[in-house]
């Protein structure tokens, strides 16, 4: 049988859609570098462009935004208040999103969340926001050192999920400059 592997056009269009499964609005992803799949020893990078209409929400002359922009994943995660059977995840994991989101003209940066550390050590949530000039630099990691859970310990991770959404909804104000003059 003949080796198959991907072809280059099925490449970008997996990793955009997985990308997208992890933003919990309608997103526009377009891949924006060429991984090189080929090299097992590298770290794959994946560079992507990513609009997300109606993300932000007006209020006034501000408008607000989600402090997290890829908590899609655990939006509904562990919402059930009982749990009958242990809780199994495929293998353990880390997700780190590094965002830096650059406002239009006319507009700044005038709110942040405060920064946000959630450690129950085996599951672990960070998450910062700070401006560098003239942008907004988010961070946000996620670590899940777990593979199975047995029931008794459900209500404790239930608990950290749920503050894991709070922190993601935490809300960044945008305002227009003022002129002085």
């Amino acid at each position: 049988m003949p080796k198959r592997s991907p072809t280059t056009s099925t490449k970008p269009s997996f990793l955009e859609d997985e990308l997208k499964s992890y933003i919990p609005a309608t997103a526009n992803v377009e891949l924006t570098n060429k991984p090189d799949w080929r090299n097992s020893s590298a770290t794959l990078v994946a560079e992507f462009h990513v609009s997300v209409p109606n993300w932000a929400s007006a209020a006034g002359r501000r408008t607000l935004l989600p402090a997290a922009l890829f908590g899609g994943g655990e939006k509904h995660v562990f919402e059930s208040e009982f749990r009958v059977h242990p809780i199994y995840f495929n293998f353990p994991y880390t997700e780190n999103d590094d965002v830096t989101i650059t406002p239009p003209s006319g507009v700044q940066i005038s709110n942040l969340p405060q920064p946000q550390t959630i450690d129950v050590k085996a599951c672990a949530y960070n998450l910062t926001a700070e401006q560098k000039n003239g942008t907004l630099h988010q961070s946000r990691r996620l670590m899940m050192n777990i593979q199975m859970v047995d029931v008794k310990y459900y209500n404790t991770l239930r608990a950290f999920f749920q503050r894991v959404r709070s922190a993601d909804e935490q809300q960044i104000v945008l305002a227009p400059i003022s002129s002085t003059k």
